[in-house]
């Protein structure tokens, strides 16, 4: 369990940078703004998987394409911004580099930690929040396994990259399969049950905040389709979307469902 923490948290998920080169000419330039106003505020940030849309640490080399966006964490992290990563489903193989490099507090599975007092559960939700289809499932397992790190690593980098692709995006086929509310309401029930007042979750791509016997739950949404991010600060969890039209923070929109639960729209 993490010591307390204090002041303006925020939380931001699933930018999958590497895999939408269109989207990202939208979304990187935004969530660089957003950033900004993270390292002006001198506010911590809990980055809740899947920035990347595939991360794999060689030994003496760094993928080039998020080189501008790592540079802008390590900047933050200089100027006295903690920033957090949870791992991901798509960050398969995690090394030194992020950690010792970057200057991210890296964790692999999720983050019991206080905020203002309150007991957080962070993670990135996938195989969590999720129905656990059997094949996505087994895929994983495959995935992560060392003897195909070590298969991997054998690989140029250039060849590497490309497998890569086709590998995140029988990942992204097999998750856009799952029906994640059922479990979902679930696990934040257990979680309750277990003593914490508020789960965050990133994974599912689209934004909720809402309500299970007295824990509120926070999905963060992404950053390709509704620019989603949570904030936490005096003892409120909020989701906020960052508006592309005007490129600035906007209050929120949301509408109440049947169950009580608040969308963003």
């Amino acid at each position: 369990m993490e010591t307390e923490t204090c002041g303006r948290t925020y939380f931001v998920s699933d930018l999958h940078l590497g895999a939408y080169p269109e989207v990202e000419r939208t979304s990187v330039p935004l969530l660089m703004r957003f950033l900004d106003k993270v390292e002006r505020e001198k506010a911590q940030l809990y980055i809740v998987g899947d920035l990347l849309d595939f991360w794999f640490e060689y030994r003496t080399v760094v993928p080039r394409y998020p080189f501008k966006l790592l540079a802008r964490l390590r900047r933050m992290v200089e100027r006295g911004c903690r920033v957090f990563y949870i791992a991901g489903n798509h960050d398969y193989w995690m090394g030194g580099f992020l950690k010792e490099d970057v200057g991210l507090a890296i964790e692999t599975e999720f983050l019991d930690t206080y905020l203002e007092g309150k007991r957080f559960f962070i993670s990135h939700g996938d195989g969590i929040a999720t129905t656990g289809e059997l094949g996505y499932r087994l895929l994983k397992g495959i995935l992560h396994s060392k003897l195909v790190s070590t298969c991997f690593r054998l690989l140029h980098p250039d060849i590497g990259m490309v497998l890569a692709d086709l590998i995140s995006r029988m990942s992204r086929r097999r998750s856009s399969k799952n029906n994640n509310q059922p479990n979902l309401q679930a696990f934040v029930r257990s979680k309750a049950s277990e003593g914490f007042d508020y789960v965050v979750l990133g994974h599912l791509h689209r934004p909720k905040l809402f309500q299970v016997a007295q824990t509120t739950c926070l999905v963060i949404g992404d950053w390709i389709d509704n620019y989603s991010y949570g904030v936490f600060e005096n003892g409120n969890l909020r989701l906020e979307r960052w508006r592309q039209s005007e490129d600035r923070q906007s209050p929120p929109t949301y509408s109440q469902q049947a169950t009580g639960r608040w969308e963003l729209s």
